[in-house]
């Protein structure tokens, strides 16, 4: 892909991502509004991961780098439509047995998801789970058919996905506040899902991108086990996903009521980062061949990513509750919703930044074809965030300091997976000094964010000033990782004024 077919692919990606992130916030602060810190919030949450869980291995953040691969060899041979038609089937057809498995075990499965909960809120999450499996076949054929497109160089599944599901859970929730009716927001997680399904692949198949002509069992065997081939040295990547995500959610569940529902609210405000930057840069680098220079685009990424996120992070840690508060402080959303909140969102903004490289950086990893070295970093990532979580859990408490142990969890993570990769790369020394560069302004972000809190009360006095100072950290990063741009600025307005 040349460079500036990657920039417009690039953008079209992070358009889709905006778009999504958008409604993504109007859907939470709706639902904070409507819901709060509650058992419904909770139990909502808790039946989504139960849902989503089984299907890691068929759509974490690992399978495009082999769905995306696999379409593209099938490309090359002039077999592109009938291999994606099969690979279609055979990996809808497991989601199949999935969603059967999770029926059938009901009560058993949500218990080990959440069995801090109390007996009306396990109840609650098993009628969740019992109609969002429904749409448990139709996430796994989306995300196959939108490794597909990725592939051609189109991100139309991609860009729709996320924000179609924002739409139909904003329309769950106004049905609920409506009605009464909590089982209308798993409903519209159901029907989301298996609308857009029907669509993409009606779609595909009438665009000639999907072709079931000549399909037979053997193909649709051969697809799913050449997948199941490509995935085993990447099959550790989604069991240490989940078993992170199980852990953090059965520990969450034993806190306090809301404590799972707020670690959401807070990565309301901290996935941008990743939603935004990571994950459309990283499958656009995904998309592309290998570079000439690997050193020269891993620095191009570095210097802007860490001059934007490191201040960004210390202002997310010495602002949270200001930000909370001014976001979702309304409604149904109280005291300890806010509390609960703020500290999840402290811990989280704390390793936010490594996080956002660090996925990045893998997909580069990716490109190069050392999967197994990404997936032995991101394991271990992993492995340590569930460890420290162990660790703490019996210090967890019903306060704000429970929700923040589980977010340095995740911080420790992110930390883990950027000293990985950044040890796996060639140019090592080169990211390490930009690291300790960008370290100044983030610094100072801190000293200013401190100074703010000693001499403004309000939240709206102290957001602006916390914003006028990182928007001064941003300048001094700018200055510091990417002084050229500072020098054409310069030069374009001299040129301009001597016209």
């Amino acid at each position: 892909m040349a460079q500036t077919s990657m920039h417009r692919f690039t953008a079209a990606l992070i358009s889709g991502a905006l778009a999504s992130k958008v409604l993504g916030f109007g859907r939470e602060i709706l639902m904070a509004q409507v819901l709060g810190a509650s058992l419904v919030a909770d139990g909502f949450r808790g039946a989504a991961t139960a849902v989503m869980l089984p299907l890691a291995f068929l759509q974490n953040e690992s399978v495009p780098a082999i769905m995306i691969p696999m379409h593209r060899d099938a490309l090359k041979d002039g077999d592109g439509p009938r291999r994606l038609a099969a690979l279609t089937v055979a990996l809808t057809g497991i989601a199949v047995i999935l969603t059967l498995i999770i029926e059938a075990l009901g009560e058993r499965w949500i218990h080990v998801f959440v069995g801090g909960f109390t007996p009306e809120g396990r109840n609650l999450t098993l009628d969740f789970v019992r109609i969002m499996a429904l749409g448990m076949p139709a996430s796994a054929m989306i995300n196959v058919l939108a490794a597909g497109e990725i592939a051609l160089g189109r991100t139309r599944l991609t860009n729709i996905r996320a924000s179609l599901l924002n739409i139909a859970v904003l329309m769950g929730i106004a049905l609920l506040a409506m009605s009464g009716n909590s089982h209308t927001l798993a409903w519209s997680f159901a029907i989301a899902f298996n609308a857009l399904g029907v669509w993409g692949l009606f779609t595909m198949w009438r665009e000639g991108v999907l072709s079931f002509r000549g399909l037979t069992w053997a193909s649709v065997w051969a697809a799913g086990r050449e997948f199941l081939r490509r995935l085993r040295p990447l099959l550790a990547l989604p069991l240490a996903e989940q078993g992170n995500v199980w852990m953090e959610r059965a520990l969450a569940s034993r806190i306090t009521t809301g404590a799972v529902a707020s670690l959401d609210y807070a990565r309301t405000l901290t996935e941008s980062a990743l939603l935004l930057i990571s994950q459309p840069v990283g499958l656009a680098v995904l998309s592309s061949h290998p570079p000439k220079d690997p050193a020269a685009q891993i620095e191009s990424i570095a210097r802007p990513i860490l001059a934007l996120a490191l201040p960004a992070s210390m202002f997310l840690v010495m602002f949270a509750p200001e930000i909370v508060r001014l976001v979702f402080f309304r409604g149904a959303f109280n005291e300890q919703a806010l509390l609960l909140t703020s500290g999840a969102l402290r811990g989280i903004a704390v390793g936010l930044w490594a996080a956002t490289l660090g996925w990045i950086l893998i997909r580069i990893l990716n490109g190069a074809g050392r999967n197994f070295a990404a997936a032995v970093i991101i394991v271990t990532a992993y492995t340590v965030n569930i460890a420290v979580n162990l660790l703490t859990f019996y210090i967890l408490d019903a306060g704000g300091s429970g929700t923040l142990l589980l977010g340095l969890g995740e911080t420790v993570r992110g930390i883990i997976l950027l000293a990985g990769v950044v040890i796996a790369l060639d140019s090592r020394r080169k990211l390490l000094f930009l690291i300790f560069i960008a370290s100044f302004p983030a610094a100072l972000m801190a000293l200013l964010g401190w100074q703010v809190h000693q001499h403004f009360d309000g939240t709206f006095q102290r957001l602006f000033a916390g914003g006028v100072a990182y928007m001064a950290c941003i300048a001094l990063a700018v200055a510091l990782l990417m002084p050229g741009l500072y020098v054409a600025a310069y030069a374009r307005v001299r040129g301009v004024l001597q016209v």
